[in-house]
């Protein structure tokens, strides 16, 4: 029954479940191992006062799943903390950044800008046309006044690509940035962190649970750190839907572009994504008259 529940687990993983609640734990595993329920629910106990398993409150996890979540909402708060002591709030005209950058900025732009310069750590979020990438260029050029190094990172080589061409600094795969290799795993860690003042990350609904809690280790606490993503995506392939878990906590600023830029007005896939998100029914005519 033990390697029963162990795979069952693995296999609500698999789904994108970080945890499973007991019950629901019983049910699968009964439905996986054809066994009587009373076996099961006997293993499950050894197993959790063992500690093969962790509980928090309802929630059953294998020790990976648990111990990750655990240290990224840690660190997290750690830097919220810093925030709170550390934060100088700097003075910076944000409106004579569209000069300097030739971009103009909205109202919401313009907060995001604003936010970056003031947190320690932010979220900005945004469906497709939104102008995630322009606020992330604002961001860039803020950070750069305030004389900050600034390290960017996606989770894909792709995603990591198009930051690269969009910015013109250098984009790193997060296992690249953390300098992972299969023998030795990540170099970059608690006790030897990233060098820079200042981490932007694209595509965060792709960061699984494991992947973000390797990422948050290698922050150090003077670092800032802004997340950027949009939470409408498809959620990321491993466990976890972390971007949506840290937006919903309520905790860390996010500021969320609604507005459709006119470039991305004529997209029909842009315009349909926000149509679905928003709880209507795109427009499936041609365009024709």
């Amino acid at each position: 029954c033990k390697s029963g529940i162990i795979y069952t687990l693995n296999q609500l993983a698999n789904e994108g479940h970080v945890y499973a609640e007991e019950e629901q734990l019983i049910k699968a595993a009964l439905e996986l191992l054809e066994a009587d329920e009373a076996p099961i629910r006997e293993a499950l106990a050894n197993m959790v006062q063992s500690e093969d398993l962790k509980v928090e409150g309802e929630a059953i996890y294998l020790p990976p799943f648990y111990f990750a979540e655990v240290g990224t909402t840690n660190r997290l708060l750690t830097l919220l903390r810093e925030s709170e002591k550390d934060l100088f709030a700097k003075e910076m005209d944000v409106k004579a950044l569209s000069k300097e950058t030739g971009i103009e900025y909205d109202e919401v732009q313009l907060q995001a800008i604003e936010e970056a310069i003031r947190s320690k750590v932010m979220v900005l979020t945004g469906g497709p046309g939104t102008g995630k990438t322009t606020t992330t260029q604002g961001i860039i050029a803020a950070l750069k006044h305030m004389g900050l190094r600034i390290l960017l990172a996606a989770p894909t080589g792709r995603a990591a690509k198009r930051m690269s061409e969009a910015t013109g600094m250098e984009a790193k795969t997060i296992h690249r940035l953390l300098e992972f290799n299969p023998k030795d795993g990540y170099k970059r860690n608690d006790e030897n962190p990233l060098e820079g003042d200042a981490l932007i990350v694209d595509e965060c609904s792709m960061i699984d649970i494991i992947l973000m809690n390797n990422l948050m280790k290698a922050i150090p606490s003077s670092m800032r750190v802004v997340f950027v993503g949009d939470i409408d995506q498809l959620p990321s392939v491993g466990a976890g839907n972390v971007l949506r878990d840290i937006i919903e906590s309520e905790k860390i600023p996010v500021i969320r572009l609604t507005r459709i830029f006119r470039q991305a007005q004529t997209s029909r896939i842009v315009m349909s994504a926000h149509a679905i998100n928003q709880g209507h029914f795109p427009d499936t005519s041609n365009g024709k008259q």
